[in-house]
């Protein structure tokens, strides 16, 4: 049955409002079903080594970011809880020790999954003379996961730098870098983004926005045409602090690489439209190495530093060829047309004379000729 419903009233107070019509995007606002599993998430959830699948490299569970964990430390517990770094290291990536663990059948050890942010991990243990022991430690980071991904160019440094990058990780830093590649967030993303804001929040963006004229204030996109695009930042960090000197329009690329944004998540689809309107208009046009690791997606770094390092030139960013078999363009984050060469981080799709390559396959790629040039 049709239903005529006559609005017109609504619209008039919309209009009396000076309300602005901005585009609307579902993925916003989307809330996943599975909110039990989330929780027990936060705290950590016992898994079989074998159910852990990998996204590109990275551990996932039912399309989430996880880490894995040992939280068992026997007669070392009272050791570990006094000084995390003496602990099993936990691990994000789906590393050669993973592997080793898998082929040796050690299933009497006990697995958990986590996307906690806190960098802290709940363990337990017997101690010799004070019997079971439970607590929570600062465990640290797989070396063996960190040069797999080539994360901050831990494949690529000397060992006392690669002690540094395990000392000053971050796992919301580490979740911010790969957030495009997973639909499914930590809860905490979502309490961390609302918190501290004003009452009247959305009414202030609006105005920042709008005087802006919808142009990011760093790499001058116009996202006239993609308006939800377009943040917000405090510069001072405060986000009590409204006073006009200390807000700024930024995209969403480049408000997630702020210091300090590591709650700032980017999906891969609005990633790519950022990309394609900058190079419609020519911004970051210079396809030289600061330029193209300004512009090209946080989970490409890694690809970028082993291809800086194996002596490539800078790639094109977002890159779209046409092709007769294809109705589309087919979009590749990184390409250097020359040799038919590309990488994307959706599923690769195959294009008669060239490699395109995903990220796992990216960084074991363009990994073995930098690793020879630094011999």
């Amino acid at each position: 049955m049709k239903l005529d419903v006559d609005l017109s009233p609504l619209w008039a107070k919309v209009q009396e409002m000076g309300a602005e019509a901005t585009d609307f995007d579902i993925g916003v606002v989307w809330q996943d079903g599975d909110i039990e599993f989330d929780d027990e998430l936060e705290s950590g959830v016992e898994i079989d080594i074998l159910d852990l699948s990998s996204e590109a490299g990275l551990l996932s569970v039912k399309g989430r970011q996880v880490i894995l964990f040992i939280p068992d430390h026997t007669f070392r517990i009272e050791k570990v809880l006094n000084d995390g770094a003496a602990g099993n290291k936990f691990h994000i990536a789906d590393c050669q020790k993973l592997d080793e663990m898998r082929r040796k059948n050690r299933f009497e050890q006990r697995y958990k999954i986590t996307n906690n942010l806190s960098g802290s991990f709940p363990i337990y243990g017997d101690s010799n003379y004070k019997g079971r022991l439970e607590g929570e430690a600062q465990l640290n980071v797989c070396k063996y996961c960190l040069s797999q991904l080539n994360y901050q160019g831990a494949a690529n440094v000397s060992s006392r730098e690669r002690d540094t990058i395990v000392n000053r990780f971050s796992i919301e830093e580490f979740f911010k870098t790969y957030s495009s590649l997973f639909r499914k967030l930590p809860k905490q993303y979502v309490e961390l983004a609302k918190k501290g804001y004003a009452e009247n929040w959305g009414n202030i963006s609006s105005e920042v926005r709008k005087k802006a004229g919808y142009v990011c204030q760093y790499c001058s996109v116009d996202l006239k045409s993609a308006k939800r695009l377009l943040h917000v930042h405090h510069r001072n960090g405060e986000k009590s602090d409204n006073s006009p000197d200390n807000l700024i329009a930024l995209c969403a690329d480049c408000h997630r690489k702020e210091p300090f944004h590591g709650h700032m998540f980017v999906k891969h689809e609005d990633m790519v439209k950022i990309n394609q309107l900058r190079n419609e208009q020519a911004v970051y046009a210079l396809c030289d190495w600061d330029t193209v690791k300004r512009k090209a997606d946080l989970s490409l770094q890694g690809v970028l530093d082993h291809c800086e390092k194996g002596g490539y030139t800078a790639p094109e960013v977002s890159y779209q060829l046409t092709t007769n078999n294809h109705l589309a363009p087919v979009v590749m984050e990184l390409a250097w047309p020359k040799r038919k060469l590309g990488v994307a981080l959706s599923d690769p799709v195959e294009v008669e004379g060239w490699t395109i390559l995903s990220l796992k396959e990216a960084l074991i790629y363009f990994g073995k000729r930098s690793s020879r040039k630094l011999k």
